[in-house]
């Protein structure tokens, strides 16, 4: 062996410990980097010489420099992400909602049904007093209100959450591509086996580990190697790269394909789409699950129904339908009442979309098979006659009106003329051009007509001679001649002012257990307030339970991601004790070469 050759073998050993102190030094630096995996130098034996038999090694050298990257670690931290920013965003709009039904002492919307029923008992002991009536009407006003801007607001945060969809979906394309790039330039830099882009992949890791806040991806990596020679066991050296959500691929190797958005402008409503390479479209919005995507569309709802123009599905649309049953539900109840005081007229709110021959009961699901009663009064408040109304499955408006107007012996006393058709005429008009129509009783001069319903919400469901115009919680007021001018407002049955009869059995509705017509057709037999209070409940319970879940998925994220940086995450402490020993192996190396450097000094010395 030479002496140059010992020199040599030196010489290694300072370059293999420079390159251990520069890549120790680079994992201090990054120790608080936002992503950034630890890096090892892998050395290995530089090779050997055989002379006088025997083998002699010729120093050391670096083969690459490795991240310790654990896949299966990573693997479960991307779930946990996943989980957990679903049950964040969840719990944030839950939040927003609870808050909107606040229920205090003082206000919320039961406070208000309170007063408006205290005012109904007022008006009901001074019936003939013009200051309650109008003081029923603002009490009246204020509860309907406070529906409409509660209704509105849930349907502003429903919009936002649809918002919200379009740029979710934008940053999982946005991220997609950058992956698909980085892949580009992965498969550029590691043209060798021995050579790595760990800030590439480092990258891709960070970028994935975002979609996985955002949306439950599938990222398919091979081939997969376990590898013990360091702190790691699974890494991914591969160059097959496949991410995909739901089975369908956005990112194969360096090619990107997208998500799309198909967006309704009459309905502002966006829905989900992949083009496969076939050019056919397949809907994700009912399948595409986890993160923030997912919880919008859980909160939105995924299936929108273009008929009805609202979604069939959805946590804050299943709020807004409760509500639109609770609103619906007080205004067939008081309506059905209201119709059953005389008066001169009865004329229902414009009903879209009714034809004269289509089956009520197809037409709106409140609406009962029974019967009710047209009642005529005289002006003096007696009971002139009284006909009996069916409604079954097939029943349309025409049927009505004819059954209304068809000439009968009501009182029979064989006089045909002291019967309902005699004093009254009934009528349903459509216009088509509104697409809407109008159904009307007129009572003769000197004589007033009430219907007193029998459970077939006929009345109540079309605001026929009803105090509430709507029918929904977005559209629910006082009846505008009501409005106009409250003392037309009766307490009687018969319509005279001394009467309080009407007045007491709308006072009555709040004990009274009635039926609420859910929107999945279930059916609550509940008081106004039971069924508020149960609704409200479930807004509580939802954000309740959202807190508890999102609290084990904390502490799941927080077990996951300690694990995760106990493999791949910088230790301080760590680093400096391998900085030390770098440094001491850097030391050993230079008097190899300074032993070496005296060597030939003195063999230079001994030939001079």
């Amino acid at each position: 062996m030479g002496i140059f050759s010992t020199l040599h073998t030196g010489v290694t050993g300072l370059k293999a410990s420079e390159v251990q102190i520069a890549t120790t030094s680079n994992n201090i630096s990054n120790a608080n980097s936002t992503f950034y995996t630890r890096q090892r130098v892998v050395q290995t034996t530089n090779g050997f010489y055989t002379t006088g038999g025997v083998q002699v090694g010729t120093g050391t050298s670096v083969d690459s420099i490795i991240r310790l990257h654990d896949e299966y670690s990573y693997y479960k931290l991307k779930n946990a992400s996943t989980q957990l920013e679903y049950t964040k965003y969840l719990g944030d709009t839950l939040k927003e909602v609870s808050q909107r039904f606040p229920d205090l002492q003082s206000t919320g919307i039961l406070k208000d049904l309170e007063n408006y029923n205290k005012a109904w008992n007022d008006f009901a002991s001074n019936p003939n007093e013009n200051a309650t009536k109008v003081a029923l009407v603002k009490a009246t006003q204020t509860l309907t209100e406070s529906l409409n801007n509660t209704f509105s607001t849930l349907g502003k945060m429903q919009q936002k959450v649809n918002d919200d969809i379009k740029s979710t979906v934008d940053e999982i394309n946005r991220i997609g591509e950058e992956i698909a790039t980085i892949n580009k330039q992965i498969y550029g830099q590691e043209a060798l086996i021995t050579e790595h882009a760990n800030e590439l992949r480092d990258r891709r890791d960070e970028l994935e580990l975002t979609l996985s806040k955002l949306v439950d991806s599938v990222a398919s990596k091979n081939p997969i190697d376990q590898n013990s020679r360091f702190d790691q066991t699974i890494t991914d050296p591969g160059h097959q790269y496949n991410l995909s959500i739901e089975g369908f691929t956005i990112v194969d190797g360096i090619n990107f394909h997208p998500l799309k958005l198909d967006y309704d402008d009459k309905n502002k409503s966006y829905s989900i789409y992949y083009e496969t390479a076939d050019e056919k479209i397949r809907d994700l919005t009912g399948k595409i699950k986890g993160g923030q995507l997912g919880a919008q569309l859980d909160l939105r709802g995924r299936d929108y129904n273009k008929l009805e123009g609202k979604y069939e599905n959805g946590i804050l649309q299943g709020y807004m339908d409760s509500l639109d049953t609770f609103a619906k539900t007080l205004i067939n109840e008081t309506n059905n009442l209201y119709a059953s005081s005389a008066k001169n007229s009865m004329t229902s709110d414009y009903i879209n979309g009714l034809q004269s021959n289509i089956p009520l009961m197809n037409y709106d699901r409140t609406i009962q098979p029974g019967s009710f009663d047209i009642v005529i009064y005289d002006e003096k408040g007696d009971k002139k006659a009284t006909k009996t109304i069916t409604i079954d499955v097939n029943t349309t408006m025409e049927d009505l009106v004819r059954q209304i107007n068809f000439n009968s012996d009501d009182n029979g006393d064989h006089n045909s003329q002291n019967d309902v058709d005699d004093f009254i005429n009934a009528s349903f008009s459509y216009d088509p051009k509104s697409n809407s129509g109008l159904f009307q009783i007129n009572a003769k001069s000197g004589f007033k007509v009430a219907i007193e319903d029998k459970g077939t919400n006929f009345a109540g469901a079309f605001s026929i001679g009803g105090f509430f115009s709507g029918n929904n919680a977005g559209n629910i007021s006082v009846k505008d001649s009501i409005l106009s001018d409250p003392s037309t407002l009766r307490a009687s049955l018969s319509g005279v002012d001394s009467g309080n009869d009407m007045a007491n059995k709308i006072i009555q509705l709040q004990y009274d257990k009635v039926n609420f017509y859910n929107d999945d057709g279930t059916i609550d037999k509940l008081t106004l307030e039971e069924y508020y209070r149960k609704f409200t409940g479930k807004i509580a319970s939802d954000g309740e339970n959202n807190e508890v879940i999102l609290a084990s998925n904390t502490t799941l994220y927080n077990s996951v991601y300690t694990e995760y940086q106990s493999k791949s995450g910088v230790n301080t402490n760590e680093e400096l004790a391998a900085l030390i020993q770098y440094q001491s192996s850097y030391g050993a190396a230079a008097k190899i070469v300074s032993t070496v450097d005296q060597m030939l000094d003195t063999l230079l010395g001994l030939k001079s």
